[in-house]
């Protein structure tokens, strides 16, 4: 249906030609030089470090900073048994900051690499190409602080923030035509340029969600027979399959690919066009297997597409911040409200806790009255 996912398509195979024999073998052929004669013979700094988690952290900072070369000797005491997947997998860790994790990921069309071993310490030298610039990084950031500022994020429940990015892109980002514009893979093309691929809607859905609070991920595969990839996004800690590059051809009009489960994401699709991608035992960091067991485990599906009003009826009453407790917090959350006047949708649901259709201050007595002990059932409180 479309095509995508160049990363995956081009980028990968250019690891797996480059990706270098294993290092017992590398060992096994190779005496090298000392680190002082190799980096003043070819004017290479290595940075040294005693975990694995040091050497993600310095490549992921470096990754933010489209740095193009890194060189990095890691210490015998690490534990590391693979240093390029097991750095690599600390660099595009998950942090809920969206420009980390899968942001990260898709924004680097390819690397090359190198490991071997210096003596008992291991080496990695790597080399990645990206698909956007710094400064078309910049711009990005600019347009989504724009996007973010023209809504009320804080009175916004998770299926309001979803549903808002997930309206904006398919009515304001067109598919991309021309694949050779490395722009077109990027969130800098959906936000700025209004024109992507799969992996742009994607990458600028994961970094403006995962800005707003809300848990998301990309997930690749393959779709109607090529690469592609969409998202999963999280609501109440259940997650839910969204594919905005296909519903831009509905501008909105209709929502076919949008939140829903494992078991109807392809319902009104046949044969079934989503195939969950299990990634690249080699390069298992930059193309993660999205069937594993860590994986499902973490992000958990649920069976069948999101239901707002069976979900607002379930919500617990007086349960303002929906952390599953109603404590002071609630009863603060409902002062504010009552003030106000405004509150994200599921706040709104589980104010009126006496069901009568209204928002009142007897609403927050009852509350009130609950956590002092003295009522325990809203709807039959005398």
């Amino acid at each position: 249906m479309k095509k995508c996912k160049r990363y995956i398509a081009a980028a990968s195979a250019l690891v797996l030609s480059l990706c270098c024999l294993p290092l017992s073998a590398a060992a096994a052929e190779i005496s090298p030089p000392s680190p002082e004669a190799v980096s003043a013979e070819a004017r290479i700094v290595y940075e040294r470090f005693d975990s694995v988690t040091e050497a993600g952290l310095y490549v992921r900072e470096n990754l933010k900073r489209h740095t193009e070369e890194l060189h990095i000797i890691l210490s015998p005491w690490s534990g590391s048994a693979d240093i390029l997947n097991d750095v690599l997998g600390v660099a595009f860790a998950e942090t809920g900051r969206g420009d980390e994790g899968d942001y990260l990921r898709l924004s680097i069309e390819g690397y090359s690499s190198y490991t071997g071993y210096m003596l008992l310490d291991q080496v990695l030298d790597i080399r990645f190409n990206y698909n956007s610039t710094i400064e078309e990084e910049a711009a990005f950031a600019e347009k989504e602080a724009e996007f973010l500022a023209s809504m009320d994020i804080d009175r916004m429940d998770e299926y309001e923030k979803i549903t808002a990015v997930y309206d904006y892109l398919v009515k304001n980002v067109d598919y991309a035509e021309n694949f050779e514009r490395s722009e077109v893979y990027t969130a800098y093309g959906a936000l700025v340029e209004k024109v992507a691929v799969c992996q742009g809607y994607i990458q600028a859905m994961y970094r403006i969600l995962t800005d707003m609070g809300v848990s998301c991920r990309a997930v690749n595969g393959e779709g109607n027979g090529g690469d592609h990839v969409w998202g999963i996004a999280a609501i109440n800690d259940t997650y839910y399959l969204l594919d905005p590059t296909w519903d831009s051809q509905f501008d909105g009009v209709f929502k076919i690919f949008f939140l829903k489960g494992y078991g109807d994401f392809d319902e009104y699709s046949s044969p079934v066009v989503h195939i969950t991608g299990t990634g690249d035992e080699r390069n298992s960091a930059f193309v993660p297997d999205c069937t594993s067991e860590s994986f499902t485990m973490a992000y958990p599906v649920a069976e069948s597409a999101f239901d707002p009003q069976t979900y607002y009826d379930s919500l617990i009453r007086g349960d303002l911040n929906i952390d599953g407790v109603i404590d002071i917090f609630d009863l603060i959350s409902m002062k504010k409200l009552i003030l106000s006047g405004t509150a994200s949708a599921s706040s709104l649901a589980a104010a009126d806790v006496n069901r009568d259709g209204d928002i009142t201050i007897g609403d927050a007595v009852l509350i009130q009255r609950f956590i002092e002990g003295s009522v325990t059932d809203f709807l039959n409180a005398s």
